[in-house]
C-alpha cells in the first residue's frame, strides 16, 4: 500500500511538472498584471487527513488587492470541472485550514476573482490519507464534544514533530453534534472490526478509525432499544487474558447505561464479518443498580451493584461474588459500601483496585485490593486522612509496579502501598502540580502496549488533562514516571493546549 502511494505522488508530480510546461492544460489567464507565478510550484505531498493545509496564491497583481475576492475549493469528484461537488475551504488569499475530507486523491482550486469580472484560477492535486495513530482527546466546550488528535513522538517514534489535529470529529460528522457531557474514548479492534467509541452522559456513537466518520448512531448500537439513552460507563478488557496485551479478552465491549448493564460479545461478530450490538444482562438474583465500571473476572463479565453493595458476575448477573476464605481483610462478598472508582491495578492479570465511601458519606474512603482469581481480599486501607480524597472522582493505577495516583484541584497525589503490608503510608505524597488556576480533569496511565506504541511506554506517562475557568482553555501534560516507584518528573515531557475541558484519552492506532 505504502508503495502504491508513493507512485501515486510521482505520477501526480510528473503530471504537474508536465502541465505547467503546457500551459495550455490549466484553465488560468496569464495577464501582465494577474496571474499565478508557477515558477517551482510542486505537487502537494501526502495530507494527514484533519491536518490543516497551508498554501500561498502565489497570486501576482498590480492592482489594490481589497479589489479581488478570493476562493479556496476542494473538488469531491474528478475531472475538477465547475459543477462537480465540491466544498470550499477558506476565502482567503492564502489558504489555512484543516482537509477534513475522506482520505482519497482530490484537486484543490485557488481562484481570484476582480470586481471587473476578470477570474484566475490554479488547480493542484493532493491525496489525503488517514489521520494515523494518536492520542484520543475528548473534550467539551460550550455543552458540546469533540474530538482531537495529538500526535506525539513519544508515542510515535518516526513523526517529524509533534501536532495536534483539531475537531476530527465535528469536521467528519458536521450534522451530528455530540451533546451532554463528554464520558468516554476508546478503540476497538479485534479480527476483522476496528471502531471508535465515543460516549457522553446523553449519547454514544462507533466511529471508523479511517476517516472519523459516524458509523453507528447510539439506538444502532443495541439489539434491543436501551431504557434510556444515558450512558454511565464503558470498558475494553484489553490484555486480561490474552498474553498479547493489544487484544481484548474474547472481544468484549461493557456498557453500563442509566443503571444498566449491557455487553457485546463483539468477537462473533467479527468472525462473522459483521458489526456488534450490545445486549442487555438480566439478573435473576434481583434487582440491581450497576456503577459505572464493569470488569472482567476470570472469564466472566462483572458488575459492581451499588443498590444492594455487591458484586455480580456470570451471564445473568446470578453469582454473588464469595470470598475464597473468611481470613480475608474484608468481606468480598458483603463489601456494604458505595463504590467511586474501580480499575485494574499491579501484581496480577485480575487485580482490582476499588475505591470505596460509606452509604451515608462522612468523608471516609476506603482503598480495597481483590485479586479476582480466586477472590482473594487483598488488602483494606482506610485514606480518609489523605488531602483531597473525599472529593477525588480521578484514579490512576499502574500495571507495572506498585504506583497510584490520585487527583484533588490541581494537584496529583500519589498513594504509596505495599501489597503485603497491613497498613499505607501514613501520608500521600504530592506527586505532581498544575499550574495555579487550572483544574484537574483527567488523569490516566499510559496503557497501550501492543498497538503501534512499544511496550517500554506502558505505565512511563501519567496524561493529565486541567482546565481553567477563567480562560477557558484545556491543556494536556505529559508527565513521565518511574514505574516502579511512581516518582514524577517536575516538568512534564510535552504539554499541548487550546482543548476545552478534557474529559477522556484513548490512543488511535
Amino acid at each position: 500500500m505504502k508503495k502504491q502511494i508513493k507512485y501515486l505522488a510521482l505520477a501526480i508530480a510528473l503530471a504537474l511538472t508536465a502541465c505547467f510546461d503546457d500551459k495550455g492544460n490549466y484553465d488560468y489567464a496569464t495577464l501582465q498584471d494577474f496571474y499565478v507565478d508557477t515558477t517551482g510550484i510542486r505537487a502537494i505531498p501526502l495530507h494527514p487527513q484533519f491536518d490543516t493545509l497551508r498554501l500561498p496564491s502565489r497570486l501576482v497583481y498590480a492592482g489594490d488587492k481589497s479589489d479581488l475576492s478570493f476562493a479556496w475549493t476542494i473538488y469531491l469528484s474528478q475531472p475538477p470541472l465547475t459543477g462537480n461537488p465540491a466544498i470550499t475551504l477558506a476565502e482567503t488569499e492564502d489558504l489555512a485550514a484543516p482537509i477534513a475530507v475522506l482520505p482519497s486523491n482530490y484537486w484543490i482550486e485557488f481562484r481570484a476573482t476582480e470586481n471587473t469580472g476578470r477570474i484566475v484560477t490554479q488547480r493542484y492535486p493532493i491525496t489525503v490519507e488517514s489521520s494515523g495513530s494518536g492520542l484520543l482527546v475528548l473534550h467539551e466546550h460550550d455543552g458540546i464534544a469533540d474530538l482531537d488528535l495529538v500526535k506525539t513522538r513519544l508515542l510515535t517514534g518516526n513523526l517529524a514533530e509533534d501536532n495536534v489535529m483539531r475537531h476530527t470529529y465535528s469536521l467528519a460528522n458536521p450534522d451530528h453534534p455530540l451533546t451532554g457531557n463528554a464520558l468516554s474514548v476508546d478503540m476497538f479492534s479485534i479480527s476483522n472490526l476496528r471502531f471508535i467509541s465515543i460516549y457522553t452522559d446523553e449519547d454514544g456513537v462507533n466511529l471508523s478509525p479511517d476517516d472519523m466518520s459516524v458509523t453507528k448512531n447510539f439506538r444502532d448500537l443495541f439489539l434491543f432499544a436501551p431504557r434510556a439513552p444515558l450512558p454511565q460507563g464503558y470498558f475494553i478488557p484489553y490484555g486480561v487474558t490474552s498474553a498479547n496485551p493489544a487484544n481484548t479478552s474474547d472481544g468484549i465491549e461493557l456498557l453500563v447505561s442509566d443503571g444498566v448493564y449491557y455487553t457485546n460479545m463483539a468477537l462473533f461478530a467479527a468472525l462473522l464479518g459483521g458489526q456488534a450490538i450490545f445486549s442487555e444482562r438480566t439478573s435473576t438474583a434481583g434487582a440491581y443498580y450497576a456503577a459505572p465500571f464493569p470488569f472482567y473476572s476470570v472469564g466472566a463479565v462483572g458488575i459492581y451493584d451499588q443498590l444492594n453493595r455487591r458484586f455480580m458476575t456470570g451471564s445473568a448477573l446470578t453469582t454473588t461474588i464469595a470470598p475464597a476464605s473468611s481470613s480475608g481483610k474484608f468481606n468480598i462478598g458483603d463489601i456494604g459500601k458505595d463504590l467511586v472508582h474501580l480499575a485494574y491495578g499491579f501484581n496480577g492479570q485480575y487485580m482490582i483496585y476499588a475505591i470505596f465511601k460509606n452509604p451515608v458519606d462522612n468523608g471516609q474512603r476506603y482503598l480495597y485490593v481483590i485479586n479476582f482469581s480466586g477472590n482473594q481480599a487483598v488488602a483494606a486501607w482506610d485514606i480518609s486522612a489523605y488531602t483531597g480524597i473525599a472529593n477525588a472522582r480521578l484514579f490512576a493505577y499502574g500495571r507495572r509496579g506498585p504506583t497510584a495516583f490520585y487527583a484533588a484541584g490541581n494537584t496529583v497525589y500519589r498513594i504509596p502501598f505495599d501489597l503485603g503490608a497491613d497498613t499505607v503510608a501514613p501520608a500521600e505524597e504530592t506527586a505532581w502540580s498544575a499550574p495555579a488556576g487550572e483544574e484537574i480533569t483527567t488523569l490516566e496511565l499510559c496503557a497501550y502496549p501492543g498497538r503501534d506504541v512499544q511496550e517500554n511506554t506502558r505505565d512511563r506517562y501519567l496524561f493529565v488533562g486541567t482546565y481553567n475557568n477563567a480562560t477557558t482553555e484545556g491543556k494536556l501534560y505529559i508527565i513521565q514516571i518511574n514505574i516502579t516507584t511512581g516518582a514524577c518528573t517536575p516538568q512534564p515531557v510535552a504539554t499541548f493546549g487550546q482543548f476545552g475541558k478534557i474529559k477522556d484519552i484513548a490512543f488511535k492506532y
